[in-house]
């Protein structure tokens, strides 16, 4: 199951791209973080691992992730290395005119009995990145 959302942002590229890499403000524009943290040293980059705690239908689940490429100024892509259901995503910036497209691309690959559900995740989440884009948005444009 893939999905891909995008928003345009009226901030320049380097304030949404820090505060999308300062991983705290995680539980901030998504609404179902409860908690995440980097668990790794050093500047946000290839190798960076880190973890959330989302509530997933009123249960918290911790997911360990791990980013795989970052390019600054351009995009980041993370990849799960520890959860119920493993998963690549990619955010992607780039200017426009002064703001910023983000564009968030989501992979779930469920295994075993989760994969007779894949529509059906696909339904619930879907909506729920573009609610997210939409609040970050609006949180970035009000600050």
């Amino acid at each position: 199951m893939q999905i891909t959302s995008s928003v345009i942002i009226e901030r320049p590229l380097a304030d949404v791209e820090s505060y999308l890499t300062d991983i705290s403000n995680d539980r901030v524009w998504q609404e179902d973080v409860i908690e995440s943290a980097v668990t790794t040293s050093g500047p946000i980059g290839k190798g960076t691992a880190g973890y959330e705690v989302r509530s997933v239908m009123g249960f918290p689940v911790r997911t360990e992730w791990k980013i795989t490429s970052y390019r600054p100024g351009t995009s980041c892509t993370f990849a799960s290395t520890d959860s119920v259901i493993p998963y690549e995503g990619t955010i992607e910036f780039a200017d426009e005119d002064g703001a910023t497209r983000v564009t968030y691309r989501f992979t779930m690959s469920p295994e075993g009995i989760a994969a007779l559900f894949d529509p059906l995740i696909g339904w619930g989440f879907e909506p729920r990145f573009r609610r997210n884009l939409e609040h970050l948005k609006e949180l970035l444009e009000r600050s």
